[in-house]
């Protein structure tokens, strides 16, 4: 019992003493907001007020208060880049408390506004907000494919208070320490390495947070401990919020080697940690000790933090719901703002428009007539010669059209080859990413390895080579996949000699989907469109001509992608762009359909579809060759 009364006492100076560190840090904050016309100071006040509350305090309508207040300032300033960063800090505190619907769709709007105004300074932050969104529903998958998308924008992050690098990294490790895949040394050895040379304050002890969270994970307790404890005293002396997570980390490894009283000596350490953060933090120090003490066996104690757990976690659904009921009004403005200002932004449109049809009809008629004067004195003087020219081009043209057929042909395929290139150039991306970042690592490896060997640690040293000799194979893996891309892009280009082979029509379905939308997105950075596959598994392998079946599937989709372009640009109220592949076996043969919610194709020209030259596009954009040569392809393959 005088155990407990001292615990709480410690708690409750602990919680007066952070909350008067609080009161003076937010007062000098809000002095700077009032004082202070200068828009750059008041943008970073209204960054660091958010996140200030976001990291030591509970108090939702205060996050929320400075969160909207950070966006309606933003929305106030020409230079869109703010209000991007605002939007990446309000999916940040949507994710966080559970409102992961609201994270996604604001993040997106970040996305599609940096894309807009070609500002990329915050896309990483914003990917990033998505991944979480993600790692919450269970979908690791979709995770890591925005965490590695967000790296792709780290080299232009200028966030003024987080280290990207850091975090992106951290929750790629995260992911892989929770799927237990082998990648997550890696990825906490390469937080190590960035904590080293970084500005933000908590660097040092992410890397700790790290290297426990997988030893832990791999029962590895003496190098959890120590781990830990290096921790606890780094950020003891540097006041790191993060000595909260490393305490846990501890509480949590004794209780797995069943040393139950350092558990709950842990834990209580915990509690009394977690007091300055408020219930929300209690809450986790709270279920540790009602596990220990059941471990125990003491019932009483243990039926204790079960009560006090039970109203713990009613009081953190308080606190969430308050904060989406206080988000309700904000969101019905915000929409307001947006619709009001694309309405500004669609009359000045308009508006020059205007000017440039004028403008465009005044040159059309000048050149009207100045062509028809120009005309009218070369007619006489051609017609003769043109009569001649005429039957001499007639004759020409029958013996060059076998030649123009197979030119024409190897055009249109260049010409998707085209399409494909930026698409390949974002693919290939990956993989040669993978490759550098591996040689790194393993050139650092090699320095220690002979460190080592100087020092005679033989056993240390084989360690060491075991780790360069599997990045080596990952680099040998990335290296071939980036190969088997640039292999792709060649056979497409090349003449096919009409050899099957095995090939997995999914993948190669998966592929073209992939790289026509990047193609298309280099060309054309505002076209966004929902992509979805359903393919049959039972398909396996079939023998097919693999390029000349890519040239269909990337005809079709190519087609799919121009068709919901087109009714996008309608700009038709809740329209969303969809395209759908699928494979499908059937009666012994392989269905591959392409689907989109276009504007569809006319009743009236179906029977023209598969003509040669027969197109529907604007001259310029289209060769009408297309179907015609897919046609011949799947007719050929039976």
């Amino acid at each position: 019992m005088k155990k407990l009364v001292w615990i709480v006492i410690l708690v409750l100076a602990n919680f007066f003493s952070f909350a008067q560190q609080q009161r003076e840090v937010i007062s000098r904050l809000q002095f700077r907001l009032d004082h202070t016309t200068d828009d750059t100071t008041k943008i970073s006040t209204f960054d660091s007020l958010t996140m200030y509350y976001f990291y030591f305090s509970t108090k939702v309508d205060s996050i929320s208060y400075y969160a909207n207040e950070f966006i309606n300032y933003a929305f106030t300033l020409k230079n869109k880049a703010p209000l991007i960063l605002a939007y990446a800090r309000m999916g940040f505190y949507y994710v966080n408390t559970g409102q992961l619907t609201a994270s996604l769709d604001i993040a997106l709007k970040g996305v599609k506004l940096s894309e807009q105004y070609h500002i990329p300074d915050y896309l990483s932050s914003l990917y990033q907000n998505i991944a979480w969104v993600y790692m919450n529903l269970g979908d690791d998958t979709s995770a890591l494919k925005n965490c590695f998308e967000g790296i792709l924008y780290l080299k232009d992050n200028k966030d003024p208070i987080v280290d990207q690098r850091l975090h992106i990294y951290g929750q790629i490790s995260s992911i892989y320490i929770d799927t237990n895949n082998d990648s997550a040394y890696y990825y906490c050895k390469l937080v190590d390495s960035l904590a080293a040379f970084s500005n933000e304050p908590f660097a040092k002890s992410f890397a700790y947070y790290f290297w426990a969270y997988y030893y832990l994970s791999k029962n590895n307790f003496a190098a959890t401990d120590s781990t830990v404890a290096a921790g606890i005293q780094y950020t003891r002396q540097n006041g790191d919020f993060l000595l909260s997570d490393l305490t846990k980390f501890s509480a949590l490894s004794y209780l797995k080697q069943g040393k139950i009283y350092k558990a709950i000596d842990a834990a209580y350490t915990l509690m009394d940690i977690n007091s300055a953060y408020g219930i929300r933090a209690m809450y986790g120090a709270s279920m540790l000790l009602r596990d220990c003490y059941q471990k125990l066996g003491k019932i009483d104690s243990a039926y204790h933090y079960y009560k006090l757990t039970d109203s713990l976690r009613t009081e953190v659904d308080k606190i969430g719901s308050e904060g989406k009921i206080l988000q309700v009004k904000f969101d019905e403005e915000l929409s307001r703002k947006e619709k009001e200002a694309n309405e500004v932004l669609q009359d000045e449109k308009t508006r020059n428009k205007v000017i440039l049809y004028v403008f465009l009809t005044g040159i059309l008629a000048f050149m009207v007539i100045t062509y028809i004067q120009w005309r009218n004195n070369r007619q006489k003087k051609k017609t003769n010669i043109l009569l001649q020219q005429q039957k001499q081009k007639v004759e020409d043209t029958l013996s060059e059209l076998k030649s123009t057929q197979s030119q024409l042909i190897q055009s249109e395929k260049m010409a998707s080859l085209g399409v494909l290139t930026a698409g390949i150039a974002h693919e290939i991306q990956n993989p040669l990413n993978f490759v550098n970042n591996f040689s790194e690592v393993s050139n650092e490896l090699i320095v220690e390895m002979n460190e080592e060997l100087d020092k005679g640690d033989l056993e240390e040293a084989r360690a060491i080579a075991a780790d360069v000799k599997q990045n080596l194979e990952k680099i040998n893996h990335h290296g071939q996949r980036a190969a088997d891309i640039v292999k792709g892009m060649l056979q497409h280009s090349r003449t096919s000699t009409g050899q099957k082979e095995p090939t997995d029509i999914n993948a190669l379905c998966d592929e073209y989907l992939r790289l026509a939308y990047h193609g298309l997105r280099a060309k054309d950075k505002s076209f966004n469109c929902e992509m979805k596959t359903d393919f049959d598994e039972s398909i396996g392998k079939i023998n097919i001509v693999p390029q000349e079946i890519g040239r269909v599937i990337l005809n079709l989709i190519n087609n799919a992608f121009y068709a919901v372009s087109e009714k996008q640009r309608q700009n038709i109220k809740g329209y969303e762009p969809t395209v759908l592949i699928s494979t499908k076996k059937e009666n012994g043969k392989v269905l591959i359909s392409v689907t989109d919610n276009g504007n569809g194709i006319p009743a009236t020209i179906k029977d023209k579809i598969f003509q040669p030259f027969f197109t529907t596009k604007p001259t310029g954009k289209g060769t009408g060759l297309g179907l015609s040569l897919s046609y011949d392809i799947v007719k050929a393959h039976g």
